[in-house]
């Protein structure tokens, strides 16, 4: 054998043994397979309809030329403003999300505060939300933890808001303002399912500052008092004006209404609710928030439930006014019990005879304060979602023909907002 074919045989052997070393390394290094992990669960996203936001100017008006985009929010409230205006909002990481639309839903101004400012729980209007108009409103972000409780104030629609401190990091109870100005919140401590003790605060400069005008912590119930007692859960708070005011409080089986007439410092009982035969085997009789049919207006009205434990129904019925609150009127509104998930939604009324109440998945209508009531005619789109989206949130009428509805399923964290142009007669997702 040559010394250049031995020389080749030898490289050859060389390079196979170099090979076999290589694979074996390699073989050696590999990480053991790990054992296959079960799927870990995830949180239903929150899901809601798409709505077309638009950057605002500082108005709150949709310039021509205005970027839009598209998002899917959550919602967990409203408050229509006026026939065309209104406001929705949800938390979503603890981050307050707040539309305001001023063109009946077609596009939406992001008006949430800052994302610093985080919030528990989602806020309610008219406990800490409230405004008075498109331009002037409120947000009371409660104290957790470390943090304060603060107002948030908005003068130009949401485009800014202010912070201002609050003198009580007590539960707050209502909120109310007269006018961009005069406000008042209600907080609440030491409670229980029949009694709290209660704080008034006020403003005249529209929230920046707040001073306390009653609390009922030393209240006596064998002396005189002015103040509201601590018998009674607060249930609502509004005031005609400047000076008179209205308190409905839940104590026990039947409610009470307190009046002022000094802006909240002092109070008397109101007229008294008395049992009739729409009472008859009611473990509990509750009301919601006095509302009024307009600025300073003398009419005005609140639903009252009939509540049976044992059946879970709930049977609604109204008290109306007719002199800004000094008397109240029963009216027997003559529906069935309401069961079920939505047995707690009341009737909406938008005036004095006029208003609907919905039960199942069909809207009825009165326009004689409650004595008849028509069966509108049934609206697919109103059917279908109400399958898809069967816990009802809030019903609201603005007018004669506008009015939304927020409809959810909770257990998927979804929700879905509905229009009527036509007094509840069709519906569209907005």
């Amino acid at each position: 054998m040559s010394a250049k074919a031995s020389y080749s045989k030898i490289l050859s052997v060389a390079l196979m043994l170099l090979m076999t070393l290589l694979v074996l390394s390699a073989c050696s290094s590999a990480p053991k397979p790990e054992a296959t992990r079960p799927p870990q669960p995830t949180e239903a996203p929150e899901e809601g309809q798409m709505i077309t936001v638009i950057t605002p100017d500082n108005k709150n008006v949709e310039p021509e030329n205005a970027k839009k985009y598209q998002i899917q929010t959550r919602l967990t409230d409203f408050r229509l403003l006026n026939s065309s205006a209104g406001l929705a909002w949800g938390v979503t990481r603890n981050e307050l999300r707040m539309y305001m639309t001023l063109n009946n839903g077609k596009t939406w101004a992001n008006i949430s505060p800052a994302t610093n400012v985080q919030f528990l729980s989602n806020p309610v209007y008219g406990k800490e939300i409230f405004f008075t108009d498109p331009e002037h409103g409120w947000i009371i972000r409660s104290s957790f933890g470390s943090t304060e409780t603060v107002v948030l104030r908005t003068t130009d629609g949401g485009h800014s808001w202010q912070i201002s401190a609050f003198p009580d990091s007590n539960k707050l109870s209502s909120i109310y303002f007269s006018s961009s100005r005069s406000g008042w919140l209600m907080t609440k401590w030491d409670a229980s399912a029949t009694k709290e003790s209660k704080a008034l605060y006020a403003t005249k400069d529209g929230g920046a500052t707040w001073n306390l005008v009653m609390q009922n912590e030393q209240y006596n119930p064998n002396l005189p008092t002015s103040s509201i007692p601590h018998a009674g859960v607060t249930t609502g708070m509004i005031f005609n004006d400047e000076s008179r005011g209205f308190v409905m409080l839940q104590t026990g089986a039947l409610p009470k209404i307190y009046m002022t007439r000094d802006g909240g410092a002092t109070w008397v009982p109101g007229s008294e609710f008395l049992v009739n035969d729409s009472f008859a085997g009611c473990d509990r009789v509750v009301t919601g928030v006095p509302e009024f049919f307009g600025k300073n207006a003398a009419g005005g009205w609140m639903p009252v439930g009939c509540q049976k434990d044992k059946e879970g129904s709930m049977s609604f019925n109204g008290y109306f006014t007719a002199n800004g609150g000094e008397n109240w009127k029963f009216t027997t509104f003559g529906r069935p019990a309401l069961s079920g998930m939505n047995r707690n939604v009341a009737p909406d009324f938008l005036n004095a005879v006029t208003g609907w109440s919905l039960e199942g998945n069909l809207l009825y209508k009165t326009v004689d304060q409650g004595v008849t009531w028509t069966a509108l005619p049934a609206s697919t789109v109103l059917q279908s979602k109400l399958l898809e989206y069967p816990e009802v949130v809030k019903l609201q009428f603005i007018s004669s023909d506008v009015g939304w509805l927020l409809i959810s399923k909770e257990e998927e964290r979804r929700s879905i907002l509905l229009q009527t142009t036509n007094g509840g007669e069709s519906w569209r997702v907005m």
